[in-house]
């Protein structure tokens, strides 16, 4: 607890990014469900366990991945990754999960964070294929990335539970090749034949990420607050200096002296117009409108088709509704949201 408390309060530097503020404190959330259980008389035993493994693991985790020594856009894709596997820790300590889906769950988390844990070993010798294994490359999004959004979409309780069963699955997979790869016990070849594997995997996790994420029952948004929380995941995933490059033309003049250093979120203003929330790079905190068509076609060719639900998680269905309206509405096309390019 105390590397815990210790990393939380890092955070509340002003220097701090608010996307990296706010993954750390929703990790330690997540965090409170297992250490509540593992508080509860009822929990069984070998459960309390795994839970007391993963809270030393998560938190050690979070010191490492947070150091001033980890670049900026892979921190933030570090965080992001540890904020969204422990987001199923609320499924893990229900009682009614069945076993054979919490012990995935449990292997992937901890296959997950050792791999983020790790990188920053790999980092120093193997920058390519470290950012492959754990954030970005080209803006890209990597297999770890792509794991959390996974658990994204398992920890949403309104995946199907035969949905969430399959994503499990092909997950742990995954997670499990992340593992082998960052271990520095691995020998290179069998390194190589592990990336060989993982690519193969991977595609194949994307395609169950689309179907398991796409059955879940969500009621219709508008178009304004479709596109805020399309635009807040997009914010949230992607490497700054892709957002930076891909917004230019669209921030305000005021913001352009400055420059942005974090585009945050953003939040539903009217169903033409959404608010930007940003800091700037002297740290200033601002929000200016952003038209919503000028902006979801930008985001798109950031994250085109291929990459949404392996980047975004179940927020992708909300960037899909927002291209039907825009499709609908304005005769706009979004890239290629609408439909599935060949690969």
């Amino acid at each position: 607890m105390e590397t815990l408390i210790a990393v939380i309060g890092t955070v509340d530097d002003p220097e701090t990014m608010p996307q990296d503020r706010q993954g750390v404190i929703e990790s330690a959330k997540n965090l409170s469900t297992a250490l509540a259980a593992i508080n509860d008389p009822k929990t069984p035993p070998e459960l309390r366990k795994e839970l007391s493994a993963i809270v030393k693991q998560v938190a050690s985790a979070l010191e490492v991945v947070n150091g001033s020594r980890v670049p900026a856009e892979q921190r933030s894709a570090l965080i992001l990754v540890i904020k969204r596997t422990t987001s199923t820790l609320d499924l893990i300590c229900d009682p009614k999960t069945p076993q054979d889906l919490r012990d995935r769950m449990i292997t992937i988390l901890k296959d997950a964070t050792y791999a983020a844990e790790r990188s920053q070993d790999g980092a120093q010798a193997d920058a390519p294929d470290a950012l492959r294994s754990t954030g970005y490359k080209q803006g890209a999004p990597g297999a770890l990335v792509s794991v959390s959004s996974s658990a994204d979409i398992m920890g949403d309780r309104r995946t199907p539970p035969e949905e969430r069963e399959r994503l499990a699955e092909i997950t742990r997979q995954v997670s499990a090749l992340l593992r082998k790869i960052s271990d520095p016990g691995t020998s290179q070849e069998e390194r190589s034949e592990a990336r060989k594997e993982l690519d193969e995997k991977t595609s194949r996790m994307k395609d169950q990420q689309e179907q398991s994420a796409s059955a879940q029952e969500r009621p219709e948004e508008s178009l304004g607050k479709a596109a805020a929380f399309c635009t807040s995941a997009i914010f949230e995933s992607t490497p700054e200096s892709d957002l930076a490059r891909g917004l230019k033309k669209l921030i305000p003049a005021q913001w352009d002296d400055e420059g942005v250093k974090d585009f945050w979120k953003a939040k539903e203003k009217s169903d033409e117009v959404v608010d930007v929330l940003a800091q700037l790079r002297n740290n200033e905190h601002t929000q200016g409108p952003f038209d919503v068509v000028p902006l979801i076609t930008e985001l798109a060719e950031l994250v085109p088709h291929k990459e949404l639900f392996g980047t975004l998680g179940g927020s992708a269905l909300s960037c899909k509704q927002t291209a039907t309206y825009l499709d609908e509405k304005f005769g706009v096309t979004v890239d290629t949201w609408l439909t599935r390019t060949v690969e």
